[in-house]
């Protein structure tokens, strides 16, 4: 988590590395990166060339926002460190919060995820709705000014080009203009034109690591029937390479209403038409979002959004890069929107200058540059390893397998299979899946002993497929996970239920997690 100071020491820090920093992008790896600069520099510039509206709408140069979106425990952490209150402001809005492993119904690798009391906070609501809220918060900071509508079209460099000084910028009706400033920091996503800029400027483009995969989002909104109001569901069947390349989401967002993402690898990409979109939905591996789906009402057209590959810009490589200009978030690396890693790597990034910057020498930023790409690289490794050996399981997914991958696709998917009922390994996992803990949690001698013990036991009496693949995800309570709650998570949600068990809805109820009995004999 980011160390916010008193607002006394904040008011004592700005200026304290310049006079003005520019920030390009105001989505949220621009807003969180403002934040940070405005305990350093005693004026920060934040640019964005859509128009940033007043309340929570999807904006257009933001495709990607009418699509599910979540922000994992460590992102929750860290935004939280950095905008003290303001997880309570949006659950006070209308967010919904509740615990991760509790809430979420996942099919993956075959098998239902146990569901159990994890200790990792959800919070549920649309991209727009939480950016809106961050974007008032950056507002409010006294030494942070925001262009809307304002195109960066180049980097200002000092006469020796060893420094960039500033940038070029343009307005509707007005000629090129320049703001000068100590340090550039570009968020500006998966646009960036930060290789172009430093080529131009004599500089090599930095080396890039790519894993083709060619998927595309087709997302709508919906309004739930009315047996299912005020009933927070977040709902995920994942694809299961290397024949199962279809995917779909479904998550309670503010409002009562339901954010519906359908996905498809290699060309299986969702239609756009209303009857083909709901088709869609029955030919993913499990019928729920199809059975949830069906008799509700659409708010929203459906919204296609593509990805062609996972993207990585390796700045840290580069043998030669200018001072005062620094790479993050979807600029430095673009994810498979599937993990959900993308807004929680833009605040760790976020957190990561913060730190390079309270331990920067002297009192400007000469060769911050090169120790911040570094240090984001490292942090950046293990969301990057999670999401490319999943997508690496596609045979069709064009990228550099490394010689260990054989062995973590065969661990991964014995993992995936004790997870269905282990909640000690699960929570392990679910650790690292929240970028809360390194890769090495998931090879802690009880779990390995876990996994050797399930393969061996598959092995000598393997189970049939319907056996495995329960019709609804287990749940247990587990009391001593609970005690653990994060402290975030006591205040906005209250305390945890003693029972495992969730509240009875009146209804037919969609077959997304199992009656008490079934429960009950699957924990025997």
């Amino acid at each position: 988590m980011i160390e916010v100071p008193s607002a006394g020491r904040q008011r004592g820090a700005g200026g304290s590395r310049g006079a003005h920093a520019v920030v390009i992008g105001a989505s949220m790896a621009g807003l969180v990166t403002a934040r940070v600069l405005s305990e350093h520099f005693a004026r920060v510039t934040l640019v964005d060339r859509d128009r940033l509206p007043g309340s929570p709408d999807v904006r257009r140069c933001v495709p990607q926002g009418r699509h599910v979106h979540v922000l994992l425990g460590a992102g929750l952490d860290a935004l939280g460190g950095m905008f003290p209150g303001i997880l309570e402001e949006l659950t006070a809005d209308g967010a919904l919060m509740g615990d991760f492993g509790e809430r979420i119904a996942w099919y993956h690798g075959g098998v239902w995820k146990v569901q159990f009391a994890s200790g990792i906070p959800l919070l549920q609501c649309s991209r727009a709705f939480l950016e809106h809220h961050v974007r008032q918060r950056v507002r409010s900071l006294p030494n942070v000014e925001i262009l809307d509508e304002t195109t960066v079209s180049g980097l200002r460099l000092s006469a020796d080009r060893a420094r960039v000084t500033g940038v070029t910028i343009e307005r509707p009706g007005g000629g090129p203009d320049e703001l000068t400033a100590e340090l550039v920091a570009d968020a500006s996503g998966r646009g960036s034109r930060a290789p172009q800029w430093l080529e131009a400027a004599g500089y090599a483009r930095p080396p890039e690591s790519k894993v083709e995969i060619d998927i595309a989002y087709v997302s709508r909104v919906y309004r739930p029937p009315e047996r299912y109001r005020h009933r927070p569901v977040l709902l995920l069947i994942a694809p299961r390479p290397p024949a199962g390349k279809r995917a779909g989401f479904l998550c309670s967002v503010e409002g009562d209403r339901w954010y519906v993402s359908l996905c498809g690898y290699f060309g299986e990409h969702p239609p756009l038409d209303d009857a083909g979109f709901v088709e869609f939905s029955r030919t993913i591996a499990r019928p729920e979002i199809h059975e949830l789906i069906k008799d509700a009402e659409p708010l929203t057209s459906p919204t296609l959004y593509r990805f062609p590959a996972d993207r990585r810009c390796h700045f840290e490589r580069m043998q030669r890069q200018p001072d005062g200009f620094v790479v993050l978030g979807d600029a430095a690396c673009a994810f498979d929107p599937i993990f959900g890693q993308g807004m929680t790597v833009a605040c760790l990034g976020a957190g990561v200058l913060a730190r390079c910057l309270r331990d920067q020498p002297g009192g400007d930023v000469r060769g911050l540059a090169r120790r911040f790409q570094r240090a984001l690289s490292s942090s950046t490794d293990l969301p990057w390893r999670l999401a490319t050996t999943e997508d690496l399981l596609f045979p069709e997914a064009e990228g550099e397998r490394p010689l260990w991958f054989g062995a973590m696709r065969w661990y991964n998917r014995k993992l995936a299979e004790v997870s269905a009922y282990d909640t000690a390994v699960y929570g392990r996992w679910l650790l690292v899946l929240h970028l809360m803990r390194g890769l090495i949690t998931c090879f802690a001698p009880s779990v390995v002993i876990a996994v050797l013990r399930h393969a061996v036991r598959e092995a000598l009496m393997p189970s049939p497929g319907p056996a495995r693949a329960a019709a609804a995800p287990l749940r247990r309570s587990d009391p001593a996970t609970r005690a653990r709650l994060t402290s975030c998570f006591t205040r906005t949600a209250g305390e945890p239920r003693s029972s495992g068990r969730g509240p009875r809805l009146r209804g037919p109820r969609p077959r997304i997690r199992p009656t008490a009995d079934k429960a009950a004999g699957q924990a025997r």
